[in-house]
């Protein structure tokens, strides 16, 4: 009985498990959209797609090139605890996401925090530097960083870096950035911009291609209803959001991936709100051109409330 009640009181300090997404297009309608669960997830791993080249010369010695760099993360929850008034509004979701734009997802809501590194991070240090949460407007101010809290650093790809991390100190961090301290050191220099986030929190997630057209719920005689839906890590589109990226030359962002991009006039329905697929051009390349509102928006949450 004991091990029981170890078990529920961790359940009730968790968080529930949340999407959050701008729809699109939205029109004039720019706030957010929450599909709350109601409870933990059932199961939720992922695993790393690479692509590498090996060399191998006459004497054995061996070399590898590597490449693209991508996680794809599995979620699931068998028989949803709010059923059909739930699954309903994935059907939404997943046509958003069919199309190819962007989701955001937290195993726990309470803990949606990512900061992005300032400044080079060296290797064998435990203190880490932050700029501000670029996306506490969607998830919420009442995110914060706790000790003891399990948190991922990694940079983009190609030949992406990444390590996980164990928050020691706290004291020093919020919403607008400041610094932690880890219990153990770093093992990688990280002198090219880097996230430090959740190790459950995901900001921007897109959907594979293999993918499409399967429908993410599921149902047992029309009454149980499961979730079960794979996505991937879109990390152009997540390093814009970083005060020191410089995006590719060429290479669109967000929307403008699956729209015809306008060489005039006024900005498209659905392109003006500098949301996760939407950001406007003056916000990729510097760090003043993330300008973050001083009150965070109140979303619409589907589901219970948050």
């Amino acid at each position: 009985m004991a091990s029981q009640a170890a078990i529920y009181l961790e359940a009730v300090n968790m968080g529930n498990a949340k999407f959050f997404f701008y729809p699109e297009p939205h029109g004039n309608y720019t706030h957010p959209v929450i599909l709350d669960l109601g409870e933990a997830l059932g199961e939720m791993y992922s695993d790393m797609i690479t692509e590498a080249v090996d060399a191998v010369s006459l004497t054995g010695s061996m070399s590898r090139s590597v490449g693209r760099m991508q996680e794809i993360v599995t979620i699931q929850r068998d028989r949803m605890i709010l059923g059909e008034d739930l699954a309903y509004r994935f059907h939404a979701m997943q046509n958003h996401l069919d199309r190819g734009f962007t989701v955001s997802f937290a195993a726990d809501a309470d803990k949606a925090f990512c900061h992005p590194l300032r400044g080079v991070q060296n290797s064998g240090s435990t203190r880490i530097n932050c700029y501000a949460h670029p996306f506490v407007n969607l998830v919420g101010s009442s995110v914060a960083i706790g000790i003891d809290d399990y948190a991922v650093i990694e940079t983009s790809s190609p030949a992406l870096i990444q390590e996980q991390v164990k928050i020691a100190a706290n004291g020093s961090i919020s919403n607008a950035g400041g610094h932690v301290d880890i219990d153990e050191r770093l093992c990688f220099q990280y002198d090219q911009p880097a996230y430090l986030r959740h190790y459950r929190y995901y900001p921007i997630l897109k959907r594979p291609q293999s993918d499409l057209g399967q429908s993410i719920i599921t149902n047992e005689g029309g009454r149980l209803f499961s979730l079960s839906i794979r996505l991937v890590v879109d990390y152009q589109a997540l390093f814009s959001f970083h005060p020191d990226f410089q995006a590719e030359s060429g290479i669109s962002l967000g929307s403008q991936l699956v729209r015809e991009v306008t060489g005039s006039g006024a900005v498209p329905a659905g392109r003006g709100g500098g949301t996760l697929d939407g950001i406007p051009r003056d916000r990729r390349t510097s760090l003043g051109g993330l300008e973050m509102p001083t009150q965070p928006q109140t979303p619409q949450t589907q589901g219970l409330g948050s």
